[in-house]
């Protein structure tokens, strides 16, 4: 019994939990309000700090971050040790907030930095500093994967900035004029070959400007990848000091402030590949007035182009009811453009493609098929034997041919005319000629009878000219008989009776010349 009210609390007690609405049962992290210094003695060894989320392994210079929350007033939230590469690799969505730079160094030398990477598409790593300064400042960095988020100051380094394919996003348009806002900042060069870079800056969206950089080749490097540029004082600027050039050879730029890039003391930059955006630019590609750097564009893409008005000038101007406005698009193509003008390329060529699409034939000529079917019309089919193939061939008619079509309408007018030439008239309706009734040729056989007696009686010696009138009689009567027979085939009754009168007449004579 004891047994069976422990089990009965049991299950009334899992029945209440299961009700309850569902909890996490694994607790955020704990948030870190002290520097993680990497530097410190400490890190010579791995270390690894579950309740905040982040672990050291010292063998590879690798820091993981896991859902982390550092906020840590005016101190970095990191420090790294500059002379060595530093890895951090995030998961989750992990924040870091400081009064001063967020991801700091301690040293400098030429080939160490950070490298930021995402175990995932959907890592993020969030980084904001509140004191004008940079985000994080480094001898170079390179964004790997994942998203980095950075807003305050800039992201600065010594030597280079590299961004694979990761997402970068940065804000710096809320820091003073005094302090570090533009958006990526390198003495040496700016390299991207991948991902996608947003940045919204106060100054400087790109700034490349070669101070204390150990002779950088190329300042600024874009080769893939999708960059958009917000700023107030120009959008990418390039030269001061040793930096001499410029080189985008793919990617697709948006340039959105006044300036688009700026070329200050750089001796040129070349424009070999790339889209760009720069409807929202004033000077999209500037030099400074007293500079004689210069930008080498590539030429435009003129195959979409070339398409459009090979097409154009293959058509027929006069099969359409006006062709103006294609030869107004054809007439405005302009060959000069280059590369950063792409886009006025490519609205020549839409121009020229919605003017075609826009065209309307002329209709075809139903000049020949009216007159077909108002001569059809005018005939009487109750004259004819079948006029359903003239019929057929009216509701045929279709008036929605246009020039192109003429072979159609043709077609039509011949089905109208050759049914009517196959017309076949009716048979006008019979008018019976006069003939001898029964009743008269009776008469005439008995007449003849008579004679042929009389003739008999007066005449009985004269035998031999008696057989021969009797015979010329009855081939008379034989031939009345098939003349009678053949003048009136209609009336097939009235004219046998008649002709066998005339032999029973010839008959009758016969009978009598025997006796």
């Amino acid at each position: 019994m004891k047994k069976t009210r422990i089990f009965s609390t049991m299950l009334a007690t899992v029945i209440c939990m299961a009700s309850l609405p569902a909890i996490n049962v694994f607790a955020a992290n704990q948030q870190r309000t002290t520097t993680l210094d990497l530097t410190v003695a400490g890190f010579q060894n791995d270390q690894k700090n579950e309740d905040e989320g982040w672990s050291w392994d010292a063998a590879t210079s690798t820091l993981t971050l896991d859902n982390v929350d550092f906020s840590t007033a005016k101190k970095s939230c990191v420090i790294v040790d500059g002379e060595k590469v530093t890895n951090i690799v995030f998961s989750g969505d992990n924040k870091m907030t400081s009064g001063t730079t967020v991801i700091s160094r301690k040293g400098s030398a030429k080939d160490t930095g950070v490298v930021l990477s995402g175990k995932t598409k959907d890592s993020v790593l969030n980084l904001e500093e509140t004191g004008n300064l940079p985000v994080m400042d480094q001898p170079n960095i390179t964004f790997e994967s994942g998203t980095v988020n950075a807003k305050g100051g800039a992201v600065i380094t010594l030597y280079s900035i590299k961004v694979m394919d990761a997402t970068l996003n940065i804000d710096t348009s809320e820091v003073a004029d005094g302090g570090w806002n533009d958006g990526l900042y390198a003495n040496g060069s700016v390299e991207i070959y991948g991902g996608d870079v947003n940045i919204n800056a106060g100054r400087a969206g790109i700034l490349v400007v070669g101070i204390g950089a150990p002779e950088p080749k190329t300042g600024l490097i874009i080769k893939d990848g999708k960059v958009d540029i917000n700023a107030k004082l120009a959008d990418i600027y390039l030269g001061t000091d040793n930096i001499k050039n410029g080189l985008i050879s793919g990617g697709d730029i948006t340039l959105g402030g006044d300036i688009g890039i700026f070329l200050n003391d750089c001796e040129k930059c070349e424009i070999k590949g790339g889209t760009f955006h720069t409807d929202e630019c004033e000077k999209p590609f500037a030099v400074h007035r007293d500079s004689s750097a210069v930008f080498e564009y590539a030429k435009a893409d003129y195959t979409e182009l070339d398409k459009a008005e090979e097409a154009a000038k293959a058509l027929n101007k006069d099969n359409y009811v006006d062709f103006t406005a294609v030869e107004k698009a054809l007439e405005a193509i302009d060959r000069t453009k280059n590369l950063t003008q792409q886009s006025d390329v490519d609205k020549m060529a839409k121009d020229i493609n919605d003017a075609v699409e826009a065209l309307v034939y002329k209709s075809a000529d139903y000049t020949e098929l009216d007159k077909a079917e108002k001569a059809a019309k005018a005939l009487n089919k109750d004259d004819y034997e079948d006029f359903s193939e003239v019929e057929k061939a009216l509701a045929a008619i279709d008036r929605t041919k246009n020039i192109t079509e003429q072979a159609d309408v043709d077609a039509m007018v011949k089905a109208i005319n050759d049914a009517v030439a196959n017309l076949v008239k009716k048979a006008p309706a019979s008018s019976q000629p006069d003939s001898v009734s029964s009743s008269d040729a009776s008469s005439d056989t008995s007449s003849s009878a008579s004679d042929s007696s009389s003739s008999d009686s007066s005449s009985s010696d004269s035998s031999s000219s008696d057989s021969k009138a009797t015979d010329s009689k009855s081939d008379s009567s034989s031939k009345a008989a098939s003349n009678a027979s053949n003048t009136n085939p209609s009336t097939g009754v009235a004219g046998g009776a008649f002709a066998l009168a005339l032999l029973s007449g010839a008959a009758v004579v016969m009978a009598k010349k025997k006796k």
